[in-house]
């Protein structure tokens, strides 16, 4: 805030016994006022920064494997999705032959950023996926590199040797690596921390909705991966365990605005993405309300 000069003292060559005892007072009282007001701007624009706390919030197309990965990205693009994360094996579509599978070839990737450009959609993740080899696993990064990738979405319960391997690449890459689960043990937060010690460069991608179908609640692990969240595969079940299905967010057990309270407290700063696995007439209505939900939920 720049100050007048008439507030910050007046003229330089005013000083000594000719100054008005009086006057100086008014000037201070009003430079009070002055600093005071500007504490409130700071402070103001500081809450409002907290506010404005809102993850990215991200489509898995798998969410429509039922059409071509143009067809898709056009649909996640009228729900309101800015961001998607691909799957490999969607057909392309868009008169491209081929998948989304990597390495792809040359032209097809050139004509997917394209295509992605003119929609205004960028493609945030991939997966999930991985590789045999380490020149497998280069591929793979050198796919994600080229195509603007931020996030490699991997499978739980990989061996060491392989982690070791993720995470140098991940490194070199600049690429972050996020953990996915199902239902198997080897995803479930604790196995999950253990995979994750000495592996700064991978994180946590979990799969919330496929913890809670094999019981974990999802806000009792969010807790114990604290501080180790890349991204996270947002999905409301209707119930804990067995026998839950995928609904709309905030209309069933998950608890995802506890979730999200949780993650804001832990600071995340990474990519929500929405995936509605479950096959329903209405699935474009119903993925559309998990965009207003969330929007919602956070504009409180």
């Amino acid at each position: 805030m720049t100050i007048a000069p008439e507030l910050a003292g007046g003229n330089s060559n005013r000083k000594g016994a000719g100054e008005n005892p009086s006057s100086n007072f008014r000037k201070a009282k009003m430079m009070k006022k002055v600093m005071l007001a500007a504490g409130i701007v700071l402070m103001s624009g500081a809450c409002l920064a907290a506010d404005e706390w809102k993850p990215r919030l991200a489509l898995q197309l798998y969410s429509f494997r039922d059409r071509s990965f143009t067809d898709a990205v056009k649909t996640a693009k009228k729900l309101g999705f800015k961001y998607v994360e691909s799957y490999p094996g969607q057909n392309l579509g868009g008169g491209m032959e081929g998948t989304t599978a990597f390495p792809m070839t040359p032209d097809n990737r050139a004509k997917v950023k394209a295509f992605l450009a003119d929609e205004g959609v960028k493609l945030i993740s991939y997966g999930v996926t991985g590789a045999n080899d380490e020149k497998g696993w280069r591929q793979l990064f050198d796919f994600a590199k080229d195509m603007g990738i931020e996030i490699i979405e991997i499978e739980a319960g990989n061996n060491t040797k392989t982690l070791d391997l993720v995470n140098k690449l991940a490194k070199e890459y600049g690429i972050k690596v996020a953990m996915h689960n199902h239902t198997q043990p080897g995803g479930f937060p604790d196995a999950v921390i253990r995979q994750l010690k000495g592996h700064p460069y991978i994180g946590s991608g979990a799969d919330i909705g496929h913890w809670a179908a094999a019981g974990v609640v999802p806000l009792d692990g969010v807790k114990k991966l604290a501080g180790r969240f890349f991204t996270m595969h947002m999905v409301e079940m209707s119930k804990i365990g067995n026998g839950g299905e995928i609904v709309p967010f905030g209309q069933g057990a998950s608890q995802l605005g506890k979730v999200l309270d949780e993650l804001k407290r832990q600071g995340f700063n990474g990519t929500i993405t929405c995936e509605y696995e479950r096959s329903t007439p209405t699935l474009e209505k119903e993925i559309g309300e998990c965009v207003e939900w969330y929007n919602n939920y956070l504009s409180k």
